[in-house]
């Protein structure tokens, strides 16, 4: 008997199911897309060139574990190093033919002009020794190997490239001042045509592990199998040995992890996004969804409240919305999964455009996120759809027809409560800034935010009807006879416009927080490199940065009085918190001992920076707030190759967002990374000295570190801003696809609500009101919803954006761009304005003899 009810309100109310299917293609699409991400960056990204000839590759760890009671593991950003001994110790395992150890390092062709070459690929030239070349395999076209210092071998790609053959000499940029080598020979991976992502430059092994700068490790261990031996079996016995070394083997084109650092980067990078966005999306599809549906219920109350009266049971009118939400959400879900390919393929080159991901990166299209996408989707509107049929079975049989004749203006006890307490909770969250200086505050006044927006689509009708009530005045002084019958609407059908502007305000609140939390923080870390960096010059550039020789070079420069060198990293620092460990991700400067506070002002408010040496770091007033640690205290960090270290705190600073929140010794960072180079050089001239004389004399060193750029004080605030600029690409790029999902939803129940009302427009016109004040009327209906759906969404996100700027920047005023604003509102309110006057010159096509007879 539910069943053929099902069918029956499927074939019979198809336009009432329409909101709900495009809410779940929309939501299924999305799913499907950031599923994409998350498979793409769980899986290899690019095929490995260098070691297509190596069965299996050894790498370094790729995370890290912290104990404190309990263990919690975090990844790190690219795979350790390993110890130069691990080599041995894959050698001596059984089924290994050759462990061959492999190194990486900067290694770029100087042009004609000065200038550095990229080689053509994808990605710079990097230099490797000669030994590594037969886990390709690179085979000899011409020529012979480097035998020692000052000869080379190229890629066949490269050497056409920069029109070099074997015998002439070559100047090559490395980690080292630039000079001339030999070309040796002419080498090609074997069975690839065309130039290779990264051309190899092959050196002899010594000078590689000189030039690779870092003496006893390594990067990699490629393994060449022996005759029938099975990769998987080889990688597990090898895994058997090395068990507890951290290290870690790979197969097939999981290799390229190791062999290209930047798809290392991009694959975690696409984890974090998706991980952190999945949830949120899942949870807004529900809001959509239940929204949705709740119209649906609305506009049907007169067929559930009859079904109440002739005695179907509240488990009958379950049963019944749940098959027909079941049958509906799985067959949108499964429609939606093929747009949300197109939309990851959008993505993907959108993530490209920004830097974010390779060219050549390539997504992962299984099944799997499709599968996630229907199970997730399905859930939802069920999970929905039971929430909303609460409503309806909560009236007594008795009391249904009388219940179905009007609409109530109160909420729930239940929904009412809850949301209260929730907009509660997120004003404490929105808080915390002015009380904490740490992450958490921060995390949990943008969480905040989102939480007091959902409790107002919680609390939409009584909001909606005292916004009403609070526009009434000005609306009818204003506009005559049709705001008046607009003002009646209004306030009459909160919960019906509810359905609608609920999720036009969750559209712009959730763009805000998204969004302005980013620029507020990328201002104040420029605005900090800015006010912090004391110095004159700023160098920059080179083969991935200016080698470490730069900064005693500049310093012998007359007229320099100190220069500091800068290489940023990122490291995780871990306090226990409630019994179990929490880890926490910062950016981190290793800096040149002896002269920092001369080339930079960190603000340091406790101790001292000249005490930077050794076992010793300083850390900003938000991770001491963070960490609870202050100057003499010890900190438990995690280095980049995931080591624990525990130095002693000797100066905590307020500039952390401009220069990084760890600073530490450069000996400590260069020892436990694979960083080989400076990302900047800060140089101070002495007072009273020639600045054009010390600037030309800056740039004479290019001419032995080709790429060198010499900026003034403003380089690392150029830098700041393009960083900025990636970072809230990257924020805004998937919020524009929920963005999108929302308009497109909020679109969609406007319109299903505004077509739904044929009988009040008839009945409006039969008692003469001609069709043009009926037009007017909702306009100025249109107009309200907008102003209210505007002003909520507005408001409600302004607590949390001024409690992180004051907690930031001490400021008030957090930084939203105009234009960007602007165009959220113009957007929305387009949308809203749209969704309603169109269909209601659809709805008055009707004649109004024929509307006031149609079925709600």
């Amino acid at each position: 008997m539910v069943f053929k009810l099902v069918r029956m309100t499927l074939r019979e109310r198809k336009a009432g199911l329409v909101g709900a299917f495009v809410a779940l293609v929309g939501a299924s699409m999305l799913i499907t897309a950031f599923g994409i991400l998350l498979q793409s960056g769980l899986g290899s990204g690019v095929p490995t060139q260098r070691y297509a000839g190596a069965q299996v590759v050894v790498g370094g760890k790729q995370s890290f574990k912290v104990t404190e009671g309990k263990t919690k593991k975090k990844p790190l950003s690219q795979p350790a190093p390993l110890d130069s001994k691990v080599t041995d110790e894959v050698a001596a395992v059984k089924g290994v033919g050759r462990a061959v150890p492999d190194v990486s390092f900067p290694a770029q062709v100087v042009a004609g002009d000065g200038g550095l070459d990229s080689g053509g690929g994808e990605q710079p030239s990097t230099g490797h020794s000669w030994s590594s070349a037969v886990l390709g395999p690179f085979t000899l076209q011409r020529g012979r190997a480097p035998r020692q210092a000052g000869e080379v071998v190229l890629d066949a790609g490269l050497a056409e490239h920069v029109g070099v053959s074997p015998g002439q000499r070559v100047k090559l940029a490395t980690t080292q001042e630039a000079r001339e080598f030999l070309v040796t020979g002419v080498a090609s991976l074997r069975g690839v045509d065309g130039p290779l992502r990264s051309a190899p430059v092959f050196f002899s092994d010594d000078e590689a592990t000189a030039l690779y700068g870092h003496p006893g490790r390594i990067d990699a261990v490629g393994v060449l199998a022996a005759p029938g031996t099975d990769p998987d079996e080889l990688a597990d016995r090898i895994d058997d040995r090395l068990d507890g070394s951290g290290a870690q083997t790979y197969l097939g084109d999981d290799r390229s992890q190791v062999e290209f650092h930047d798809v290392a980067s991009a694959r975690s990078g696409l984890t974090e996004l998706a991980a952190s966005l999945g949830a949120t999306v899942v949870l807004i599809a529900m809001i959509v969804v239940a929204s949705t549906l709740a119209l649906n219920v609305h506009q049907r109350r007169r067929e559930l409240a009859l079904l109440r009266a002739v005695a179907a049971t509240p488990r009958q009118v379950y049963k019944m919305m749940a098959a027909e939400v079941l049958l509906v959400s799985f067959v949108a879900s499964v429609i939606g999964c093929l747009p949300g390919v197109v939309v990851a393929k959008i993505m993907r080159a959108a993530l490209s455009l920004i830097g974010m991901v390779p060219k050549d990166f390539a997504f992962s299209y299984g099944p799997l996120p499709m599968l996630v996408a229907v199970f997730a989707s399905v859930l939802a509107a069920e999970v929905a759809a039971l929430g909303v049929a609460r409503k309806a079975v909560a009236i007594r049989p008795v009391e249904a027809m009388g219940e179905a004749r009007i609409e109530q203006a109160k909420l729930g006890r239940g929904r009412a409560f809850f949301g209260v307490l929730l907009f509660l909770l997120g004003v404490a969250a929105s808080l915390l800034p002015l009380f904490f200086g740490s992450v958490f505050a921060v995390a949990g006044a943008g969480t905040g935010g989102l939480v007091m927006i959902i409790a107002l689509l919680l609390l939409a009708p009584p909001v909606v009807s005292l916004a009403s009530r609070l526009m009434a005045g000005p609306v009818r002084r204003h506009t005559g006879p049709h705001g008046y019958l607009a003002v009646a609407n209004t306030r009459a059908n909160a919960r019906r416009l509810a359905a609608g502007i609920g999720p036009l305000t969750l559209a712009i609140g959730f763009a805000l927080v998204q969004l302005c939390i980013p620029t507020t923080t990328a201002a104040a870390a420029q605005d900090q490199a800015e006010a912090g960096i004391v110095a004159d010059f700023t160098l920059q550039g080179g083969p991935g940065g200016p080698p470490l020789g730069v900064v005693q070079d500049a310093a012998s420069v007359p007229g320099v009085a100190a220069t500091t060198g800068v290489v940023r990293v990122e490291l995780h620092a871990s306090r226990k918190v409630l019994g179990s460990p929490e880890i926490f991700k910062y950016q981190a400067q290793g800096v040149t001992p002896g002269q920092v506070d001369k080339t930079m002002d960190l603000d340091v408010t406790e101790g001292s920076l000249t005490k930077l040496r050794g076992d010793a770091a300083a850390i900003s007033g938000g991770a001491a707030s963070t960490l609870g640690a202050h100057v003499g205290d010890r900190v438990r960090l995690n280095l980049p190759d995931g080591s624990e270290a525990r130095p002693v705190v000797v100066a905590v600073y307020e500039r952390g967002l401009g220069f990084g929140d760890v600073t530490l010794p450069q000996d400590t960072v260069l020892a436990h990374s694979v960083r080989q180079v400076e990302d900047a050089v800060f140089v101070r001239t002495v007072a009273g000295a020639d600045k054009g004389k010390v600037a030309k004399a800056l740039h004479d060193l290019a001419g032995r570190y080709p790429g060198l750029e010499v900026l003034d004080r403003g380089g690392l605030s150029a830098a700041q801003q393009e960083q900025a600029t990636s970072s809230v690409l990257t924020s805004a790029l998937p919020l524009a696809l929920v963005f999108g999902y929302l308009a497109i939803s909020v679109a969609n129940t406007l319109v299903l609500a505004t077509l739904g009302r044929v009988r009040e427009f008839s009945l409006l016109r039969l008692v003469g009101a001609p069709t043009g004040q009926v037009v007017r009327m909702m306009r100025v209906e249109a107009g309200m919803v907008v102003a209210i759906a505007v002003v909520v969404g507005t408001v409600v996100p302004l607590l949390p954006l001024v409690t992180v700027s004051l907690g930031l920047t001490g400021s008030p005023v957090p930084r939203i761009p105009v234009l960007m604003y602007l165009g959220i509102v113009a957007v929305t309110a387009l949308i809203g304005l749209t969704a309603i006057l169109l269909p209601t010159r659809l709805a008055l096509r009707t004649r109004p003899v024929e509307g006031i007879g149609l079925r709600e």
